[in-house]
């Protein structure tokens, strides 16, 4: 983990009472894409607006009239978040996604 925050574009946290209750980490070619590798927020401090905080501040500092794709890859019961936050799934735009992960079985 500390390889990937150090190889981050940008990495943010919030902070709650001391505690570290969020974060965010892109990666970016600074001209055409940026890819949010992670936004994570503890399950006891979501929906306080942690995560559209942070996401917001993420989308500003890519601004789509700069970068063409805004990409991030969500767990299912994290869409309606997404789509609130101006984002579509990949194949509502007409494109599709793929990844190859290592196998954790």
């Amino acid at each position: 983990m500390r390889v990937a925050l150090d190889r981050a574009d940008r990495a943010l946290v919030a902070v709650l009472d001391d505690q570290v209750v969020g974060f965010v980490r892109t990666m970016s070619d600074g001209a055409f894409a940026v890819y949010i590798a992670d936004i994570l927020v503890l399950p006891e401090v979501q929906r306080q607006g942690i995560g559209t905080s942070l996401l917001r501040a993420v989308l500003d500092h890519y601004p789509m009239g700069q970068f063409h794709h805004q990409v991030l890859i969500a767990e299912r019961d994290a869409e309606g978040f997404y789509r609130r936050m101006g984002m579509s799934a990949v194949g509502t735009v007409g494109l599709t996604a793929f990844i190859r992960t290592r196998n954790t079985t």
